[in-house]
């Protein structure tokens, strides 16, 4: 008997459980995205923390294996797991957030990781954002404007709810910056969207400490004050 429970504790010793051996190879991505040179941001109104530095903008979800890589989606091996207010991150994300962040700097090179490292610790900046959207009066844009700390990078990203049976869909990311005064405004395609009374939400983040901002409006007609004949017409008879 006790032969036997020697061996099982030899074996554990030697062989780890799989969950527990992945637990252990999981980092906190608040510890590691400062090392890689990024800026680190929690979106809550998607459970998903973004990384973002000149020319590379991640998202990474809880519990989610895919992530977004610019305008592309990835997946990692090991989810994504939340702990202690933070992300944690496997070494196979670790290992893509370092390609990234190296290919950023052969793009950027007036950008290092030393750099954006010093400038994050030694300029640390707090506040929150503001955004609200109006429309053009066209299908295919709306102004999306509000405030900020002054100075500060923005990424802007509109996704869509088309509906029950489709996933939210990403549309668009855009980068931008605060004014002097605080301020920001653009004009932002909802292209290829058309669905009218589909959801489009739009949410702002930027430096840690700067909390997020979101917002959501529904599709219209291109065209609300237009009346044309072609209109009245029944939809079988309609060229």
């Amino acid at each position: 008997m006790h032969r036997l429970a020697l061996f099982f504790v030899a074996f554990a010793l030697v062989f780890p459980s799989r969950s527990a051996a992945s637990g252990e190879d999981l980092v906190p991505l608040a510890r590691i995205a400062p090392q890689l040179g990024y800026s680190y941001a929690w979106i809550a109104s998607e459970s998903a923390v973004a990384l973002t530095r000149p020319g590379v903008y991640v998202l990474i979800r809880t519990g989610n294996p895919l992530y977004d890589v610019n305008d592309s989606v990835e997946s990692t091996t090991q989810i994504p797991q939340y702990r202690n207010n933070d992300i944690y991150i496997g070494p196979s994300l670790v290992a893509r957030l370092r390609s990234l962040a190296g290919n950023a700097v052969a793009s950027h090179p007036s950008t290092s990781i030393p750099a954006a490292r010093s400038l994050i610790a030694s300029a640390p900046v707090h506040g929150s954002l503001t955004v609200i959207v109006s429309p053009t009066h066209t299908a295919d844009a709306v102004i999306v404007e509000g405030t900020g700390p002054p100075s500060v990078p923005l990424t802007i990203t509109l996704t869509a709810d088309i509906s029950r049976e489709i996933p939210r869909v990403l549309l668009s990311r855009t980068y931008a910056e605060t004014d002097k005064d605080g301020n920001f405004t653009a004009r932002l395609s909802t292209a290829p969207l058309y669905v009218q009374k589909s959801t489009i939400h739009v949410a702002v983040t930027s430096l840690v400490g700067i909390s997020e901002a979101d917002t959501s409006f529904a599709v219209s007609q291109p065209n609300a004050g237009i009346a044309h004949p072609v209109d009245e017409l029944p939809r079988d008879f309609r060229p």
